[in-house]
């Protein structure tokens, strides 16, 4: 991926990274005129970093066709352009306007009161509790499959809440469900329903909604994944790595 997407939104209610995901999710494929917050916004960020000229490099994508819409901005950058200084100058200008700006791939907020709403930590089960379901799945570890370009993981909660998330390169155990609230790589988040040595899942992101099978055998964790259109459909089997 050689684009970083982050999202401005004007919404002073919206006070976590869930929120964000559903009020983004919510304002998607909407024509509305901006708000006029949103609307200075955007004037001052093309200020900053105009799409013709000198500031060009730092835009994956131009605005001929994508801008503000109602509460929300979505802003495609250049991966290699955009670093940790020019993150906090977008910030500094979205708390000048009143704006947060949420990160997808993060799963973190930065409201404009200049603070940060970001996942609590996963934890270890505690000694004598529950480390897997009446499905099997297990709660004290993660499940990892290799793909095509990289790993894919799983991790499931006593309290029937799923995340799954890829990334490039092989993590351990703890590194991976610690990513898994830290964001350090794109997750996507959901529930499930235990089954008989088997659950199904619903999940979303930013980018879309999913759906989700699987079913544990002897040499693994036999996965089906979709998105609810039908569409990128994934198979595979997980092995399931303890902390």
């Amino acid at each position: 991926m050689s684009e970083a997407i982050l999202y401005a939104m004007d919404a002073p209610r919206v006070k976590n990274a869930d929120a964000a995901a559903d009020f983004v999710e919510k304002w998607q494929d909407r024509e509305d005129a901006p708000t006029a917050s949103m609307t200075a916004f955007f004037d001052h960020v093309l200020q900053t970093w105009p799409a013709n000229g000198s500031g060009s490099a730092v835009w994956f994508e131009g605005f001929d066709h994508n801008r503000p819409v109602g509460p929300v901005f979505t802003m495609t950058f250049e991966l290699r352009g955009f670093d940790s200084e020019r993150l906090q100058q977008l910030r500094a200008i979205a708390q000048e306007h009143g704006v947060h700006v949420f990160d997808p791939e993060g799963h973190v907020l930065y409201l404009a009161d200049g603070s940060e709403a970001r996942a609590p930590s996963m934890t270890t089960p505690a000694p004598g509790a529950p480390s897997q379901c009446k499905s099997g799945v297990r709660f004290d570890g993660v499940y990892e499959t290799k793909t095509a370009t990289g790993w894919s993981y799983l991790c499931f909660t006593a309290d029937q809440n799923i995340l799954w998330q890829s990334a490039g390169g092989r993590f351990t155990a703890r590194a991976a469900m610690d990513s898994f609230a830290t964001g350090d790589s794109f997750i996507v988040k959901g529930a499930y329903k235990p089954g008989d040595h088997a659950f199904s899942a619903r999940l979303k992101a930013s980018f879309g909604a999913f759906k989700m099978d699987g079913v544990l055998k002897e040499d693994g964790l036999h996965v089906h994944s979709e998105r609810t259109n039908g569409k990128y459909p994934f198979d595979a089997v997980y092995t399931f790595v303890p902390l």
